[in-house]
């Protein structure tokens, strides 16, 4: 049976008899599952665990120092070391999921060394066979960090989804800067058509009118007779110069913008003129407002500005994007078909990784990822998930925030 520590409150005073029976201990006529106890297993010289069976232990212990993580062992018969030429070990870790880890070991010079790296997460059970003389001796234990358990009420309750991990898309973006400008085919300066006394204006500033609209009257000076001034094109009002009783001349009395069809344009520096493309896709983003298009032209600066203006034509139905707004752009430079991509909500923190919890069934457990080329929705996984393994996307957060409530531990 493997050695245990039992650590218990202030309740149980004085001498207390402990018996350990599978995971049921016997305290004073008590019984107390295990798993509702403080317990530390024992530990070696190595600061490895230890595993008895009658007069023979065996130290096994995750080295981390200075190397990638291994696994070493030492033996003892009845408490003195054997000879690390004298017996021969072999360890299998089963993963969540079902995959088994298969290590052999060979001597060293006052250790068994296994031969191979024990990936992170430190999450699996164990089984333990050792050699020795003619006889073998065999333990299994549970050694599982960066694990939970949620029933399917509690999923429902926390609003975890998850979805399958597979084949994606990455788009490399570069970020302009600029404003939104009106089309100057939209905008109409209406002036009289012949000089006169102002009679009458309809719209006031900032009015919506309907093409054929009537706008204004006047009483033409050479025949004292009136005429119509009708609007030329929908849109708004944006600025008027016309009152009645005034005269009107060549001055621009009234203008009309439409602005349902508007333009971003994009400040291109010279150091981006060799990416940016006409035809390429754009976000187009004003705090948390946003909308798509894509390039239709490059223009060049003006004057002697070495940047060039890249216009996106932009649709404005809703009159959200006011002329002269100043807005942000993700110009997408290339579409990346990737093996493997995640989405960035499931990532999360844990100790030094970027983590994101797989599921096998209820269960949910941490996988440190390598990751690659990004655009802020989608990440390129280099390593540490596997296409077909499912993974928490939504409100992996809380998952998070489980393991960090029980403290889950990082001992081998």
């Amino acid at each position: 049976m493997n050695n245990y520590i039992f650590k218990l409150g202030a309740a149980f005073r004085g001498v207390i008899r402990l018996v350990a029976i599978g995971h049921f201990i016997f305290v004073a006529g008590m019984i107390l599952e295990a798993e509702e106890m403080e317990i530390e297993e024992a530990r070696g010289t190595h600061g490895g665990r230890l595993l008895t069976e009658s007069d023979f232990t065996v130290e096994l212990s995750i080295f981390e120092e200075g190397v990638l993580p291994e696994y070493r062992a030492w033996a003892y018969l009845n408490d003195e070391p054997i000879d690390n030429r004298q017996w021969q070990l072999e360890v299998n870790l089963t993963r969540l999921g079902g995959r088994i880890d298969e290590f052999d070991f060979a001597p060293m010079s006052d250790y068994l060394l296994g031969n191979g790296v024990v990936e992170e997460p430190h999450s699996f059970d164990v089984s333990v066979v050792a050699t020795y003389g003619n006889r073998s001796y065999s333990w299994q234990y549970e050694s599982h960090e960066g694990r939970t358990y949620l029933s399917n009420e509690m999923l429902l309750a926390l609003g975890i989804s998850v979805q399958e991990a597979g084949a994606g898309e990455v788009h490399q973006t570069e970020v302009l800067y600029g404003k939104i400008s009106a089309d100057p085919r939209q905008i109409s300066h209406i002036t009289a058509r012949y000089s006169g006394i102002i009679q009458s204006v309809i719209p006031a500033l900032g009015d919506s009118v309907a093409q054929g609209d009537l706008i204004a009257t006047v009483e033409a000076n050479d025949s004292l007779r009136s005429y119509e001034i009708r609007a030329p094109i929908s849109g708004l009002v944006v600025d008027s110069h016309a009152n009645p009783g005034e005269h009107a001349g060549g001055q621009t009395l009234l203008t009309i913008a439409d602005y349902r069809n508007v333009w971003a344009d994009l400040n291109v520096f010279p150091s981006s003129a060799q990416t940016i493309q006409a035809g390429q896709s754009v976000e187009i983003k004003l705090g948390t407002l946003t909308t798509t298009s894509s390039i239709r032209y490059l223009n060049p600066g003006e004057g002697l500005s070495p940047n060039v203006v890249a216009r996106v034509p932009v649709e404005n139905s809703e009159l959200v994007w006011t002329p002269g707004l100043l807005i942000e752009a993700e110009v997408t430079i290339e579409r990346l078909q990737l093996p493997l991509v995640i989405d960035n909500r499931a990532l999360q923190d844990f100790r030094d990784w970027r983590v994101v919890f797989i599921q096998v069934g209820n269960e949910f457990e941490i996988r440190p990822l390598e990751l690659g080329r990004t655009d802020g929705r989608f990440s390129e996984v280099l390593s540490g998930l596997n296409v077909g393994e499912r993974y928490v996307v939504q409100n992996s957060y809380l998952i998070k925030a489980d393991l960090e409530k029980s403290g889950a531990s990082h001992d081998h």
